[in-house]
């Protein structure tokens, strides 16, 4: 009896196995991510990229656990800005979404006397995380942002 129900109890643990399927979100490649946000028409100002390291320091974060990143800010010292991010693990991730929305309000407090029409931007800010990855999109047009964004 047992030899008869073996076959029967694999292929219901193959069909359950089968079914669990890769689960992991697809995370942001930071490259190509950033490059399709510049290409778009989302933003007013030039951006200039920051390294790895610069860019670590910036939103406070630890270096090593930045794996990948593509970082954009503004030439003019305005408010748009590209981060890109890939994190060692799930609380790198969890610290960098705190310090991506930490660096937009710290922008606004920055920049309401200094340049108060860049705050709206702030305000329409883009912040998502995929799987160990995070991303900071502050644009002049979020909606073109988010459109580039939707078909990553």
């Amino acid at each position: 009896m047992i030899k008869q129900l073996l076959p029967f109890a694999l292929a219901f643990a193959l069909l359950l196995s089968a079914c669990g399927g890769d689960t992991k979100e697809k995370e942001y490649d930071p490259a190509a991510t950033a490059a399709a946000l510049q290409e778009s028409t989302a933003f007013s100002d030039a951006l200039e990229a920051l390294d790895k390291d610069v860019a670590a320091i910036l939103y406070g974060l630890e270096e090593g656990t930045v794996q990948d990143c593509a970082v954009y800010t503004s030439l003019s010292a305005g408010a748009e800005e590209i981060a890109v991010l890939v994190l060692s693990d799930t609380d790198a991730t969890s610290a960098a979404l705190t310090a991506l929305k930490n660096r937009v309000e710290d922008q606004k407090t920055a920049l309401k006397d200094y340049q108060p029409a860049e705050v709206s931007k702030l305000d329409h800010a883009i912040i998502q995380q995929r799987g160990n990855s995070v991303l900071l999109v502050v644009a002049a047009d979020p909606d073109a942002a988010q459109a580039v964004l939707d078909k990553q």
